[in-house]
């Protein structure tokens, strides 16, 4: 007696001992999921009852995905529908279908129209056909995209929260947040679907957010390939390189031509060039400037 007595109370209390860790993760999720989805409604955004277990495995069996621990607690708690979400619960297994391809058939329209190419695709075929061919293959292998919000995806791979936001379109590909926190805290959704930079006041970031890009195969290499051709006339690294960086897609979205842009952009950083001190004290004056420029002669659009 004296033996079952120690191994129930050693069992309870490993239990015990690792039950609060565990109610905390969940807690920090779900009390996350809770604060965005209040925060979608006060915005006026339509939000639907949240996914029950079975639902999310139904999708992900329809669609052999698996959403990613951040996004399913988000979607357990409410279904935002407003314009340019995905209906998880009414949409048809077509309409959601055409939301997952549109990432791959707009990346495939990169390689074909605009002669985008990664060096580590090997050599690029002469014929359009046969290069779009090659990517296709590479991009079976890749983690899919899951639709967040119009033209904006998370990875499903790695199976983690954490995973970066990507802006894929016909004209660019690009990495729009280091995560789904991050997305969330610094955009507006409006009630006809667009996006844009949030003005007002920003959710908190949890403390599991990112503070930097996590690495998904073959989707982080091709978003450097599009940043160095459309951004690459300005030195790749460093601090300045990643406000520079904002500035360039502020304007870009904002409505300005690209060699408008680029114009800009090189009198910006000759002026900030010259500023080799405090690199975080330079932020200010080009954000400022890019956001003067996005919010001036022009209308703010944000990406499609």
């Amino acid at each position: 007696m004296a033996s079952i007595t120690t191994t129930v109370t050693t069992t309870t209390t490993a239990t015990t001992t690792n039950r609060p860790a565990a109610r905390l993760v969940c807690f920090s999720f779900a009390a996350y999921a809770r604060t965005l989805i209040d925060r979608l409604k006060s915005a006026g955004v339509p939000v639907l009852k949240g996914l029950t277990e079975h639902e999310l495995a139904s999708l992900e069996s329809a669609h052999s995905i698996s959403f990613p621990p951040d996004l399913r607690s988000i979607l357990q708690e409410g279904v935002p529908i407003g314009s340019g979400f995905p209906d998880w619960r009414s949409s048809s297994f077509q309409q959601l279908q055409i939301r997952f391809s549109l990432p791959r058939l707009t990346f495939f329209k990169l390689i074909s129209k605009n002669h985008f190419w990664c060096a580590s695709w090997g050599e690029r075929p002469e014929i359009v056909a046969e290069a779009v061919a090659l990517v296709e293959r590479l991009v079976e292998d890749a983690p899919a995209l899951v639709p967040v919000y119009r033209n904006c995806y998370v990875a499903t791979r790695p199976s983690m929260a954490g995973n970066p936001v990507f802006y894929v379109n016909g004209r660019d590909i690009r990495l729009l947040s280091f995560d789904l926190a991050g997305f969330f805290r610094d955009m507006e959704f409006t009630e006809k679907g667009t996006l844009r930079q949030s003005a007002g006041p920003k959710i908190d970031s949890p403390p599991w957010a990112a503070t930097a890009p996590r690495k998904i195969d073959f989707w982080s290499e091709a978003v450097e390939a599009a940043r160095l051709a459309m951004c690459g006339w300005w030195d790749g690294g460093g601090k300045l390189a990643l406000v520079l960086d904002e500035a360039f897609w502020t304007l870009m979205d904002g409505g300005w031509r690209l060699d408008e842009v680029r114009e800009m952009m090189m009198m910006m950083e000759d002026r900030e060039a010259g500023k080799k001190g405090n690199v975080d004290r330079d932020r200010s004056p080009v954000s400022s400037l890019s956001m003067k420029l996005f919010h001036g002669q022009r209308t703010a659009k944000g990406p499609a």
